[in-house]
């Protein structure tokens, strides 16, 4: 038989919107989207449960955070779980780094629908018309730090023959993520022998397998600039497969009401400063435009390049500043824009040609780095030993990563830039 679940991940309920003091001062209508932003999510998610009717929802967790101890939070949760008792839905929910066992926020008593993992493995069968219909397999976090293989601990219910899902709040080896929790590997939760896995703690939607199904949902609203895009849930179809065992069809399902973008905005040849400004404008429009139904807000951080004679005045302190007031208007559209900051990384307009034949310092150094840009072995020696300092260092030694191939030709234009600034007379 078909199952059909909802799998939610890291709704971080109730988390505050830090670093945005300059757009939300005196209140309006962004302090008040930011405000409700993880709610008006989670209540999206609560309407989609109870239009799709699915067999059960999962939240692989960091539903709230531990260290905000929101009681509004978990009363809106439980609020929740009320509706989708009285529409027969249950709800399976496992606690992670953000919100484990051992914090107070486990003092809800939660509906008879609502299944809370423990710190152990457990199993908990699904019965459809008084069969067996789904076995979803799960564990929490017991502390904050949680450095145990979780996934390992897993195994399958050889005594059934119907779909089974495993829950877990996990790092899988190979993602970029920094906070490495419940660490595995893809192999460990392919072990199992389970048909699928439904996953949190990295807020972008990711599908690690197809078979067996593991996908992370990704968070229900993006947090920061680095959470750009849409972000939501996922509306899971089981079926048998003809070959045995089980096929997974997943569908995102947008939740979240504010969207987070990098815009960039090519100033290349651009001469007067209005142009600038109607190039972010057209730009930013279309970033709007391009959001999915329910966006109500964008929040984007600008990125001006591209070689332009309005390089110098570009990069004074005010001038991305004043840019940005001039674009405030953008907020009143639907979806509303508002710039969270305008970052410049443009270059200055130079004749190579011209400027490589000169006998004078900016000759010389213009010289040097069209050297160096086709000769990595010698960039790569004048950084190591321009960097060495750095890297030998009893402390910044731990933390620092030697730059790339990339990043050092990103650092040898901004140096080519900087030179035909300060070097030319003008």
């Amino acid at each position: 038989m078909d199952i059909r679940y909802i799998h939610a991940a890291d709704l971080h309920l109730d988390t505050p919107f830090l670093g945005l003091s300059r757009l939300t001062t005196g209140g309006g209508r962004l302090t008040k989207l930011l405000q409700e932003a993880t709610f008006t999510a989670l209540e999206r998610l609560f309407r989609l449960c109870e239009t799709d009717k699915p067999d059960f929802l999962v939240l692989a967790g960091d539903i709230y955070n531990e260290e905000h101890h929101s009681v509004k939070a978990q009363l809106r949760l439980y609020d929740g779980c009320r509706r989708l008792s009285d529409a027969g839905i249950r709800v399976f929910l496992a606690h992670g780094n953000h919100d484990p066992l051992s914090s107070r926020l486990t003092a809800v008593q939660w509906p008879d629908n609502v299944t809370t993992f423990g710190p152990e493995v457990e199993q908990h069968i699904l019965e459809k018309n008084g069969v067996p219909a789904a076995i979803i397999h799960g564990i929490s976090h017991e502390s904050i730090r949680e450095g145990r293989n979780l996934a390992s601990l897993f195994r399958r219910n050889t005594e059934q023959a119907c779909f089974q899902l495993g829950v877990l709040h996990c790092s899988v080896e190979g993602n970029s993520i920094t906070d490495r929790y419940a660490p595995c590997s893809l192999n460990d939760l392919q072990e199992t022998g389970l048909d699928a896995w439904a996953l949190g703690h990295v807020h972008e939607h990711a599908t690690l397998c197809t078979a067996p199904f593991i996908a992370y949902s990704g968070s229900t609203q993006g947090l920061h600039i680095n959470e750009a895009g849409p972000h939501g849930c996922l509306r899971v179809t089981v079926t048998p497969s003809p070959n045995g065992g089980f096929e997974c069809k997943e569908e995102f399902v947008r939740l979240g009401p504010i969207q987070w973008a990098k815009v960039e905005v090519d100033l290349e040849g651009v001469e007067h400063l209005d142009d600038v400004e109607r190039r972010c404008i057209t730009a930013l429009e279309a970033e709007a435009d391009a959001t999915a139904p329910g966006c109500e807000a964008v929040l984007a951080r600008v990125h001006l390049c591209g070689h332009t004679q309005l390089d110098t005045v570009l990069r004074k302190a005010t001038a991305c500043d004043d840019l940005a007031e001039r674009l405030t208007h953008l907020q009143t559209g639907t979806p509303g824009v508002w710039v969270t900051d305008i970052k410049a990384t443009t270059a200055t307009v130079i004749d190579h040609k011209q400027y490589l034949e000169r006998e004078d310092l900016l000759g010389e150094s213009l010289r040097l780095v069209h050297a160096l840009e086709i000769d990595d072995d010698a960039l790569h020696g004048i950084a190591d030993n321009a960097l060495r300092p750095l890297y030998e260092h009893g402390q910044l030694r731990k933390i620092l990563e030697r730059p790339d191939r990339a990043h050092l030709h990103t650092l040898l234009q901004e140096a080519e830039r900087l030179c035909a600034d300060i070097l030319e007379v003008r």
